[in-house]
Order: structure tokens, then sequence, then C-alpha cells
């Protein structure tokens, strides 16, 4: 396909140029066996790019082409960005990691702990929270909160839409269901109603936490979690297509995303999918005006190199092009594991992540962070730092070999194919 992009590097810094060749051709392979519409994969080292692949459509029914700059919605991985912006404002003495957030938001005081029976049969079990929620349990899903889609035993998960907690942005604008006027806190104080799953620390659950973080981005600096970001985060390190909506001038770059319309054979990975039909997700309109709250925990698109830029930022501890982020020694620590006793993932209750063992993975200040390669099975480096987003799309940053990667796909869910451990294999394999 010619209208696919294609950039391999002359000077492939530490590549071994045919091994890798064999990345573009992963990525060609995922959109001939049907896997995905489209797929595009950037690969930098030691701050040059070392390839950049594009295949496939952006969209399927207008025949759109796949590339480099085409926009795609990257859900989970507005996270890290929202996170950082929490950092910068941690940086300016706005707050301690350690500080129960109740000190600054008070409706967080009397949180309530589910610790017997369950919502489906009436006789769920509450107690007040002995441990206050901290700064630093929201940022590495720590707190007790969850998600609506992510069920747990007690069926806790129930009682978000109950209380009518959405992070998501109505398309009209302004009004929530009860006709109030939608904000960050309003959703923030209908989630404090709902009971914790465990004492905050005691556990990871991936959670409305991050969204949670973009109420008091707004709260520390305000101004709203969009303005914050593209202030102090987009507009310094030129992403300049990453938003909460794509404007009229941007919508022929903006990526359809699609579901497998079989998706129950795919999702049990059974692989190579033939005469595959994608089924599309949502119109593309949801993005199409600045929402009336922003999501930290899912709300932006972006590109792949915008991403990129972010990524090289963190590789450079803090800065980029002269642009300065975040202190060195803040890089540093958000890299740790911040996870209690230096634990991996199972250690606190979190056996997988999306089909595959977490084992040898803990969580920093902004992602996960790999501790111990061998127990992860997958070649990697200890210290690198990785998240993905709903619709497939994913990160990693590798300080110990000054690399990082960043793929753009829209297929939902993102665990419908391994495509985080296949693409680390071929990337690593092309090292000399």
């Amino acid at each position: 396909n010619n209208n696919n992009n294609n950039t391999m590097a002359d000077n492939v810094e530490g590549f071994d140029q045919a091994r890798l060749e064999r990345v573009q051709e992963w990525v060609e392979k995922q959109v001939s066996m049907g896997r995905v519409a489209g797929m595009a994969v950037s690969v930098y080292r030691n701050g040059k790019e070392c390839l950049s692949a594009a295949r496939g459509l952006a969209s399927v029914e207008a025949k759109t082409p796949m590339s480099t700059d085409t926009i795609c919605r990257i859900y989970s991985m507005t996270k890290p960005l929202a996170s950082v912006a929490l950092l910068m404002l941690y940086e300016r003495g706005l707050f301690q990691l350690d500080d129960p957030i109740a000190k600054y938001a008070p409706f967080f005081g009397d949180v309530s702990v589910a610790v017997g029976g369950s919502v489906d049969k009436d006789n769920l079990e509450l107690k007040p929270a002995e441990t206050p929620i901290t700064f630093k349990h929201l940022l590495t899903h720590t707190s007790g909160l969850s998600y609506g889609f992510l069920p747990d035993d007690r069926g806790v998960h129930t009682l978000y839409s109950k209380y009518k907690v959405s992070f998501v942005p109505s398309v009209d604008g302004q009004t929530s269901t009860d006709g109030e006027k939608n904000s960050l806190e309003l959703q923030c104080r209908r989630l404090a109603q709902v009971p914790l799953c465990f004492e905050p620390g005691t556990q990871w659950k991936y959670s409305y936490a991050t969204d949670v973080v973009g109420y008091f981005v707004e709260l520390f600096s305000g101004k709203s979690l969009a303005e914050f970001l593209r202030e102090e985060i987009f507009a310094p390190l030129k992403m300049t297509d990453t938003d909460f909506f794509v404007p009229e001038s941007k919508r022929d770059r903006f990526a359809s995303c699609y579901l497998h319309a079989q998706a129950g054979a795919v999702i049990q990975n059974t692989g190579w999918a033939t005469d595959v039909t994608f089924k599309l997700m949502d119109d593309n309109k949801g993005y199409h005006q600045d929402p009336a709250i922003y999501s930290g925990g899912g709300g932006l698109v972006g590109t792949l190199h915008d991403y990129q830029r972010f990524c090289q930022m963190l590789l450079n501890k803090g800065s980029l092009d002269g642009v300065r982020i975040l202190g060195r020694k803040t890089v540093e620590y958000l890299s740790l594991n911040h996870l209690p006793e230096g634990r991996d993932l199972p250690g606190m209750g979190q056996p997988s992540l999306l089909n595959m063992s977490a084992k040898g993975i803990g969580y920093g200040l902004i992602g996960a962070v790999m501790t111990n390669p061998a127990e992860a099975s997958n070649l990697c480096s200890a210290g690198e730092i990785s998240w993905g987003g709903l619709a497939s799309t994913m990160f990693w940053v590798d300080p110990a070999e000054n690399l990082s990667v960043v793929l753009m796909a829209q297929l939902v869910p993102s665990s419908t194919y391994n495509f985080r451990r296949e693409l680390r294999a071929a990337v690593y394999q092309a090292l000399t």
C-alpha cells in the first residue's frame, strides 16, 4: 500500500537493519491476518527515529490509509499524562504524595470498605476505611477504587452506575443525569459514595483513580485539566494533535474504532481469523466537540509521534528540546516500583493483565514498571515503564536501552491479541 508511511533510518542506533525489518513485517502481518484494520508503530533509540511504519486502514468504510499521523483514541494512555500533570504540581509544593486526599477534598473523608456479603444478595457489609486514601494510592491504583466494568467478588462494581459515576462526558455538553452541571468534582463526589473494594494500600486494582487525579490537577492548578495539559505539557512538547476532541480541520485524519464482529471467538485468542469483518464501535461524533468534563483516565486522542514526544521527555529525564516538564529526580522517582515492600502485581492480588501474566511487573507513579524480566517471561529490561489503552494502543520507555516504542491501533478490547508481547520480541531481537 503506497499510501502507508514507511521510514527506516540509515543510522539505526545499534539495531541490525535487516532484523529491524521484522518489526515492519510484523505490523504488515497484523493487517494481512485481519487482526486489525490498521496499525502504526514508532521505534526511537538514543533520541533518533529508527523505524516508523503504518499499514492498513484508518477507516475501512472511507478506505483512508493508516498513517503515522493518524489521530487515534488513546484511552488509558491518557493516564500517564494526567499523572505527570499532578507530579508537576507536586514539584511546586502544593501537596505531599502521602497526604490524605480528604485534606483537600473533604468528601473523601468518610469512605467505607466492602468487607463481606455482596450487592446481588443484598447483604453487602461495609466498615469505615481505616487507612485514608493518599495521592500515592491514586497514582498507583491501590486506593480501593475500581471501575464499573471490572467485576469483583462482592459486586461493588455494579454500584458505580447506581451512583451515576461517569467521567465520560455527555456529548450534549453541560448536563449530567440529574440536571446538575457536570464537573469532575460532581463525579468525584459520586465516586466517594461507592464503597472501596479493599483497604487502601493493600491491593492493586485498575480504577477511576486517575480520573480523581485529573480532578486534583484542576483543584491545585485553578485550570481545567484540558487547559493544564494543553499549556503545560502538549504545547511545550509540541504534541500538536493531542487533545480531548478532534477539530473539524483534522477529522480526515481521525481513525475509526472497531470491535471484532466475531469478538467471542477472537478474544479466546483463536488467532488467525479469516474473512474478518470489522464492526464500527462508534461514529466518531463523540469526539467532535470539546467535552464538558475531561477524563484523566481515558479522554485523549493523539498520534504516534505526539506520544513518542512524551516518551522522549521521560527518557531524557524530564526535558525535550530544551524544554523541561519534570525535574530529573522526579522522573527517576516516578520510575521506581511504588508497590508496598517492592511487590509485583500478583503480590498485590492482580495475577494477570489483559490475559497475560503480570509476574515481575510492579507499578510506578505513572504506569507499570518492569521489576523482574525473568519472572515476566518476556524480552524487556528492568526499569521499563509501560502502559496501554482500551483500543490496543501501547507504549514503553526503556531507560536501560535508551529506547521507546509506541503502537497505535483502534481495536477494542485491547485483550483481543497479545500485541504487547509480540512487538517487544520483534523490537528487542533486532538490537545488536
